[in-house]
């Protein structure tokens, strides 16, 4: 298993529900469009304005063929919301396990 770490600045108390939104909405379900998409987790740390998302790839081709498209619509998302996003990197997960982690 793959995952995509993407780090946001600007990530204040006023945008918490609108991106909140978006994701449920937009990203989640656009996301299980593309093959090899395993699940996504939203890391909120409010105090310091910043966030992550990682978002879980079957496979490192999964990931390398989702962001081809992923990169320019992840631009205009957070432009939406008025965050800025400060890195995207890609690691090999090589243990998940999530059982029971619906929220």
């Amino acid at each position: 298993m793959y995952a995509r770490v993407i780090t946001f600045s600007g990530t204040d108390s006023s945008k918490r529900e609108p991106a909140l939104e978006m994701i449920r909405g937009t990203v989640i379900p656009m996301l299980q469009t593309y093959d090899g998409f395993q699940g996504y987790i939203s890391l909120i740390d409010e105090d310091n304005s910043r966030s992550k998302a990682i978002i879980l790839w079957a496979s490192k081709d999964a990931a390398d063929a989702a962001e081809e498209t992923l990169a320019e619509r992840r631009k205009g998302m957070v432009a939406q919301v008025g965050i800025s996003i400060e890195s995207v990197d890609l690691y090999e997960a090589p243990v998940v396990e999530l059982e029971g982690a619906k929220v």
